[in-house]
């Protein structure tokens, strides 16, 4: 998996576990991958994600996002992962509530990765 694939998977499994779908999510999501996807296809992708991790279980959405994060991790550098965990704060705020299972998961993020360098 490359550090694009998995920075999108975390996070869409940030944007899926408190049940909520905003559009400040998907704008950042799409930042995010604008660069590295085309514009025309990037909406379907999401909403197809959205699809398959609700039909996840909340372990199996936890076993994705590690395998995710140790991907990104193993791809970055430590400014790289910085504003990373930036931008996944932004996420799970942007309804300005975090959820138990956002701060969990978020939890799991700076607790893997650290202090950034």
């Amino acid at each position: 998996m490359n550090k694009v694939t998995a920075g999108y998977k975390m996070l869409m499994v940030l944007a899926n576990v408190d049940g909520k779908h905003l559009e400040e999510e998907h704008e950042l999501i799409v930042n995010f991958l604008g660069k590295d996807f085309d514009p025309h296809t990037i909406g379907a992708a999401i909403e197809t994600e959205q699809v398959r991790l609700q039909a996840l279980s909340p372990e199996n959405q936890m076993l994705e996002f590690r395998e995710a994060m140790n991907a990104y991790y193993s791809q970055t550098s430590a400014a790289e992962r910085s504003a990373f965990l930036q931008l996944a704060m932004d996420l799970v705020k942007s309804d300005e509530h975090l959820s138990p299972e956002e701060n969990s998961f978020i939890n799991k993020l700076f607790d893997a990765w650290g202090e950034t360098e």
